[in-house]
């Protein structure tokens, strides 16, 4: 409930450069809360980039088009803000650079509360994708890696500071927050809620087996397709996958820099039958069918918050290999997966071949994930959120 002494639903106004059309974490979260914090009475707005989805939602959403060149764009974007933040009792931007800068400025001018939610830092993901750094997060932060990433880790560093409350979704970046310099006092820790998929009707996985050419076992990766994701090594240990288990298919769902390479790799390999790229894919129905035929779930990361692409192969039971990095080993361990070190391709391959070997193991192990998975409910993440939201007013 609402505190008894203010007279008015508070206005809250949400910022984010990833909305519906767009596909991401901000996006599913926004249209997971908003509207369990419209039926509870409170007045919500989003701004965003993008085109117009014709979706109705009991809130009004406001785009920037992406087709305005910068630095133009990001002047519309906080005179959109400037010009929201005027009727909200409260800020809450899940961008920490183009919203979040926009955010933060106009909220100091109108001295209106801002809460930021911080899962991962983009200055450190762009900078190790295009080969620029080769230091793990924690360290980026303490080093010297070029004015590029002076620049772009000052300005992060003056918007989580002026920041009033931030969110993280695990206790790893809540550690990252505290690196960077930021009190953590300020910090709450709200998980990531699970992506339950609905039950298939009529459907026959082997059909669906062999419509993509599939006979042996599945193991299926799905992420971006950037170095940190580690998806070279699992390619390499192909070989021996199926040395052991012949007909064994690596499926690779997901899209990015590394995608040409990674199929290079595959050929020069010599093991292009075995690897099978099926793009980015994030039709629920369509994820849901690739989850039931896969055997093995595996993510191969050097860094991670809270997974939702974990807690969604957790949540269909499947048996899991991830590294214990970042926040992966906050909700897994051996009694619900297997955690290995990131690149280490004889752990990998002897986990992979563990679980494929023994499947009285993976059944118990994927029985254990979905039990864990559950634990993360929506209601959880929204009756966290109206906590932290009331606190401020």
């Amino acid at each position: 409930m609402l505190k008894t002494h203010y007279k008015k639903p508070p206005v809250i106004l949400f910022t984010t450069g990833i909305f519906p059309p767009a596909l991401g974490g901000p996006g599913t979260v926004l249209t997971n809360l908003i509207p369990r914090l419209v039926e509870k009475k409170y007045n919500c707005m989003v701004l965003t980039f993008g085109r117009d989805d014709d979706v109705y939602r009991s809130y009004p959403v406001t785009r920037a088009s992406l087709c305005v060149p910068q630095p133009l764009r990001g002047m519309l974007v906080f005179l959109q803000v400037f010009r929201a933040s005027l009727k909200a009792d409260l800020i809450y931007t899940l961008d920490t650079y183009t919203h979040g800068l926009s955010s933060l400025i106009a909220g100091k001018i109108l001295r209106k509360p801002l809460i930021l939610r911080f899962t991962g830092d983009s200055a450190w993901e762009t900078l190790f994708n295009q080969g620029e750094t080769k230091c793990d997060i924690i360290t980026f932060q303490k080093k010297w890696c070029g004015i590029k990433a002076a620049i772009r880790k000052f300005l992060r560093t003056q918007i989580l500071k002026g920041a009033d409350r931030i969110i993280t979704d695990c206790k790893f970046l809540k550690g990252l927050v505290k690196t960077i310099g930021i009190d953590t006092g300020k910090v709450v820790v709200i998980n990531n809620a699970v992506q339950i998929f609905p039950e298939l009707k009529k459907f026959n996985p082997y059909a669906f087996r062999d419509q993509l050419g599939l006979k042996g076992k599945i193991i299926m990766t799905m992420a971006r397709l950037a170095p940190w994701k580690g998806i070279e090594v699992l390619i390499k240990m192909m070989p021996h996958v199926t040395a052991r288990f012949p007909d064994t298919t690596l499926l690779i769902v997901g899209d990015g820099p590394q995608e040409v390479v990674l199929k290079e790799l595959a050929n020069k390999l010599g093991i292009k039958n075995s690897v099978l790229f099926l793009g980015k894919i994030t039709d629920k129905e369509e994820k849901k069918k690739l989850y039931t035929i896969t055997d093995v779930f595996i993510l191969n990361t050097f860094y991670e918050g809270m997974s939702n692409t974990l807690l969604e192969a957790m949540a269909e039971k499947k048996s899991i290999i991830t590294t214990s990095s970042g926040g992966n080993p906050e909700f897994m361990n051996r009694i619900n997966g297997i955690l290995v070190e990131y690149n280490n391709q004889e752990e990998i391959e002897k986990s992979i071949i563990k679980l494929l070997s023994d499947s009285e193991l993976a059944l118990q192990l994927g029985h254990q994930a979905q039990k864990t998975a559950y634990q993360y409910t929506w209601d959880n993440l929204v009756q966290k959120n109206i906590a932290l939201i009331n606190s401020l007013f």
